[in-house]
Order: C-alpha cells, then structure tokens, then sequence
C-alpha cells in the first residue's frame, strides 16, 4: 500500500471522520486547525487522493461526493508495520523501548498497554504467542 504525505493523511483522517459519502466542506470541518487550506489545495489533495486509488469521487447535482476506498484500520496497520520494518527492523520491543526512554509514552500508558495485551490473550487464547 502506497504510503500518503502527512497532509493528504490529514484529508483522509478527516474524511474517514465523516458521514459518508461526504462533500468537500464537511471534509474541510473535519480537518485540525493547523490544516485549514484554501479550498483549491483542499481539492487538490482530494485528487491526489483519488489518482492514488484512496477516494472516490461522485458528483451529485452541483457538488460532489467523497467516499474513501481505504478503510482507517487497513491503512493505520499498513503504514504501522512498514514503520516497524524500516526504523526497528520489525521488532515491536525496541519500538516500545525507544518510546519509553524517550518519555514518548509514560509509564501509566505502559500499565495499559500490558493490561491491554493480558486482555488481548485472553480473548484469543488460539493465537501463536511465540
């Protein structure tokens, strides 16, 4: 899967926020204060986004309809793991590692986490924990 810039992860973040299909102004509402763009660079995202086979375009009368064809969940695991591959070599411990020296996650997040994957076990006890 193809990874997005941080601005067109922005308009897909917002999209997905959305009631779809929506239109530009409702993805416009949906989108963080630091993002709020003219809506021509709003469209040219949307665009991009559609060439990139994210977003489908619809029109509807005088306006047109955004539906994304990548669902949030795909696209975050997606990107995650590529992460994990090219900055720690796929080892999910050295990523924890790096966040927890680095103060990026604190140690009550670490206590949810572990209750997190002691709940996730007991949920799925098939599972290969090797």
């Amino acid at each position: 899967m193809q990874t997005l810039s941080h601005s067109e992860e922005q308009v897909m973040a917002a999209l997905w926020a959305c009631q779809t299909p929506a239109t530009r102004r409702e993805i416009a509402a949906h989108l963080p204060a630091e993002c709020r763009w003219a809506d021509s660079t709003l469209l040219n995202f949307l665009l991009r986004l559609e060439k990139k086979s994210f977003v489908r375009c619809e029109k509807d009368k005088n306006k047109n309809l955004y539906y994304p064809l990548v669902r949030h969940t795909t696209y975050c695991a997606a990107v995650s793991q590529q992460h994990l591959q090219t900055l720690y070599g796929g080892d999910l411990r050295a990523m924890v590692r790096v966040l927890a020296d680095t103060g990026r996650i604190s140690y009550a997040d670490v206590e949810r986490l572990l209750r997190f994957l002691g709940e996730y076990q007991a949920e799925n006890p098939e599972y290969d924990y090797e």
